[in-house]
């Protein structure tokens, strides 16, 4: 830990007792140190500055915490907006643009991108495998949250039909989320990592076409079945109706075609023609196309708003076209652009402005001066969506694009750059030496208000959408916005740094490898335990780390398979110290029988209930820990220690296999990969006094 240094450690009058004490060494022939004397008046002065200066230095303003904070890899979070789905239903199929208007009471969301909505409804789900076939029909899909469907009834193979009443659009994505039940007792840790993750079960996903059973395009987010999420599908034939299980509809099979699930899925609830949303209203977008004279746009915003075009050239620099024309189709609101010389152009930027924001969008006028700021007037901007371009001086009417920075600390005099302070509502540039300094008008092409937690509405709150004509058009949230976030305050990301640095990354101690085994993206991980250091062979000197891993299962004695280990090996090889190596070990179960001769006082009714709880209670401690010794001597004074109980007259506790050694005393010893259960209690109760 670093000293924490006080440089504010003297007073005024301390620093003029130190100078006049100095004054004999410095200049002996100095001798009237009186009030009235000028070089005492000169003294104090000088020991008042000092100490105004000892303040000052002693202090750490919010810049230079923010310095040390970029020095530890920390930065404050922004404003962030959250997030839902919003389940719509309608007669008729439609399109929503990117952008368009979702409604909480006053709080706007908007849609993401651009999502096709189909007027499908989900009619039935089939489960079935080799000996069983389940139907589940719209009654019991209407429950929800309290619906337990398994989609597959083995984990080693199966299929799971959803049937629709409408064929899905050929060439259009359809979203349909999967809730799954959590087990309640183990938590599954969240995959962080999609790239490095193993799944533990292979599913397909098949539509019936002209061809028969055919591959749909299919965005899983829920990795298998495995996590709550999303999937996105999209076929590219027409979808034709069939007969499965006795019912004809449109239907959509998943297949288990590889691995195996630890815990099978249970789906508690299914949602069609969800629309992800995010809380927030823009008024200004800026978009990239392509060099090309014709462009498609797709967003609210490009056909209610003013849109502005601009040529990139080969310096990164944008002149506004001479010359376009833009249309919108009324039927599907699609935008289309007529770029005249776009083709001779390295790109096209088009940028939409609200109508209520044109004036707004410009800030104001740069002098070329150092250290220009402008306010925004507004607390509620989002910080990744903001975007500014100012004109050149001299450049014809050319703009240029400035880049968001946190600080100008690797700017140099050159770089278009400035920072952006959302909680002030604040644009500051360069001093010229450290980031250049605008002359000319400053334009927003970018910009969008959130509300930041407060937007963490509840569910069934958003229930109004706008842009459309559909009377039969409902919409609501079957699930609450979550994620959205306020600015972070500097004492709260003080704090987030300073938890930061008490976790390491590259595990050390056998409590850091078991806490990365434990948190195995994927996986539902019960405990762990890390074994005694061996050696592979005398060629082979480093170490190996061999890990016993006990996962969750229904019946207590869960074992990692090869997808399981595959994956807490990935999690341990980034973090691995060289020289280390790994060696996931399978757990053992040593099934142990209690045998117990007791003798208890007649009046106690229940005696025999009350023992088998505490054996079980005993058993139920020793569950998850590995190479552990079972006292026989406690499991003794558990049982006698009931009121009831005047004598134990036999206790005995067994098992087989060479997972555990009966020691003198009676005690059974586990060996270091094996951990006890109860199988049996023989339990022979005989009534005294």
């Amino acid at each position: 830990m670093l000293p924490d240094i006080n440089l504010d450690n003297e007073t005024f009058d301390d620093i003029l007792e130190n100078a006049k004490n100095s004054i004999v060494t410095i200049f002996p022939e100095w001798t009237d140190f009186n009030y009235h004397d000028p070089g005492i008046t000169m003294l104090e002065m000088f020991a008042w500055l000092k100490e105004i200066q000892q303040y000052y230095l002693n202090k750490i303003g919010p810049d230079s915490i923010a310095k040390y904070l970029k020095l530890l890899g920390v930065r404050r979070g922004k404003k962030r907006p959250s997030k839902c789905e919003v389940t719509v239903r309608c007669d008729d199929d439609l399109v929503a643009a990117e952008g368009t208007g979702f409604y909480a009471g006053d709080i706007r969301f908007e849609a993401v991108s651009r999502t096709f909505v189909s007027s499908a409804r989900i009619e039935c789900c089939i489960c079935k495998d080799r000996d069983e076939e389940r139907v589940i029909d719209q009654a019991e899909l209407s429950f929800g949250g309290s619906l337990r469907m398994m989609p597959f009834l083995t984990g080693g193979d199966g299929e799971f039909y959803i049937g629709f009443d409408k064929p899905l659009e050929k060439g259009e994505q359809h979203l349909l989320y999967i809730d799954i039940s959590d087990s309640g007792k183990v938590r599954r840790n969240p995959v962080t990592d999609a790239e490095s993750f193993v799944p533990l079960a292979d599913v397909s996903a098949e539509y019936f076409g002209s061809g028969g059973w055919q591959s749909i395009e299919c965005e899983d987010d829920t990795f298998g079945f495995l996590f709550s999420g999303m999937l996105r599908l999209r076929p590219d034939r027409t979808h034709l109706k069939t007969e499965v299980g006795g019912r004809s509809a449109y239907f959509i099979r998943f297949r288990l075609t590889g691995g195996e699930y630890d815990v099978l899925p249970v789906i508690r609830n299914l949602q069609f023609n969800l629309l992800p949303v995010i809380q927030r209203e823009t008024k200004a977008e800026c978009r990239e196309y392509p060099a090309e004279s014709e462009l498609r746009l797709f967003s609210d915003l490009a056909a209610r708003g003013v849109t502005r075009v601009y040529l990139r050239d080969d310096e990164g620099l944008f002149t506004p076209a001479a010359n376009y024309e833009k249309s919108i189709d009324e039927t599907t609101g699609e935008v289309k652009l007529s770029v005249a010389g776009a083709e001779a152009s390295c790109g096209v930027r088009v940028v939409n402005i609200s109508p209520d924001f044109i004036k707004k969008c410009e800030i104001g006028f740069g002098t070329g001066l150092p250290f220009q700021k402008f306010s925004l007037e507004t607390e509620d901007l989002e910080y990744e969506s903001f975007c500014l371009m100012t004109e050149l001086p001299a450049g014809g009417g050319r703009l240029v694009e400035w880049k968001k920075v946190n600080d100008f600390s690797s700017a140099k005099a050159e770089d278009f750059v400035y920072v952006l302070d959302t909680a002030a509502g604040e644009i500051q540039f360069g001093d010229c030496i450290r980031g250049a300094a605008p002359e000319g008008r400053i334009y927003i092409v970018g910009c969008a208000f959130t509300l930041g937690a407060k937007g963490n509405v509840s569910a069934g709150k958003i229930d109004r959408a706008s842009g459309f004509d559909d009377e039969s058009l409902t919409v609501t949230n079957m699930c609450p916005a979550s994620g959205g976030l306020d600015e972070e305050t500097v004492e709260s990301c003080c704090a987030r740094a300073y938890k930061l640095m008490q976790t390491t990354e590259t595990p050390v101690t056998d409590e850091d490898y078991e806490r990365i085994v434990m948190n195995t993206q994927g996986l539902m991980v019960e405990t762990c335990r890390v074994l005694p250091v061996i050696r592979t062979s005398d060629q082979h000197p480093d170490p190996v780390r061999s890990i016993v891993v006990k996962l969750y299962s229904p019946d207590g004695r869960g074992v990692p398979g090869e997808r399981h280990c595959r994956n807490i090996l990935n999690a341990l090889e980034r973090r691995r110290m060289l020289g280390v190596g790994f060696r996931i070990v399978r757990p053992e179960y040593a099934a142990i029988r209690v045998y117990a001769d007791i003798s208890a006082e007649r009046s106690a009714t229940n005696a025999k209930d009350e023992v088998e709880k505490v054996i079980k209670g005993f058993f139920e401690e020793c569950s998850n820990r590995f190479g552990i010794k079972l006292i026989y001597s406690k499991l003794c004074e558990v049982i006698d220690r009931l009121p009831y109980v005047v004598s134990l007259n036999t206790l005995t506790m067994e098992t087989q296999g060479s997972g555990a050694e009966r020691t003198r005393e009676g005690d059974l010893q586990l060996s270091p990969n094996v951990t006890a259960y109860l199988s049996e209690i023989d339990l022979r109760l005989s009534a005294v006094r």
